[in-house]
């Protein structure tokens, strides 16, 4: 009886296994780039909600009027300060853009302003969207300013 020594893998072996990756990997990439999309839409959302929270602070504490206007064109915001008559613009990242938007419309521009007390000028909804179709809503209610957002519209939209 000869005893053989079994080392390593055959080169079909190695073949199928480098196959069996590679299919992995074409079922996986376009969930990958998927969630990326679905990612930068988040942060994007968040970043506008949390600039709107921060403009309604400080027209609380400023005592001054404070301003968003929507340059839904730009694919940007522009956040005016009412005191030092400041702005800062903000530019959404690439690949996110408005859907709509149902602010006042001033000067060509969707308008969101906070007065000394917090509140809003009207409330509204903004819909950011990116190129896979996603869409987040930013939403912020009448009266009290709060901002919240969600995948689904508001009811009155």
């Amino acid at each position: 009886m000869i005893l053989r020594s079994e080392k390593g893998f055959t080169l079909v072996e190695l073949i199928c296994v480098v196959m069996l990756l590679g299919i992995i990997v074409m079922i996986a990439t376009p969930a990958l780039a998927d969630f990326g999309q679905k990612r930068n839409l988040d942060l994007a959302a968040r970043a506008m909600a949390i600039d709107i929270r921060k403009t309604r602070q400080k027209a609380i504490t400023t005592g001054w009027s404070h301003i968003i206007e929507m340059r839904i064109y730009n694919d940007d915001y522009r956040i005016k300060d009412g005191k030092s008559g400041e702005q800062q613009v903000v530019k959404l990242p690439p690949g996110i853009s408005y859907r709509s938007n149902n602010f006042p419309l001033k000067d060509g521009y969707r308008i969101l302003s906070f007065g000394r007390s917090g509140a809003p000028n009207s409330g509204g909804t903004v819909a950011l969207t990116n190129s896979s179709g996603d869409v987040l809503y930013v939403i912020v209610t009448p009266a009290t300013g709060r901002v919240r957002i969600d995948d689904q519209p508001p009811s009155h939209w």
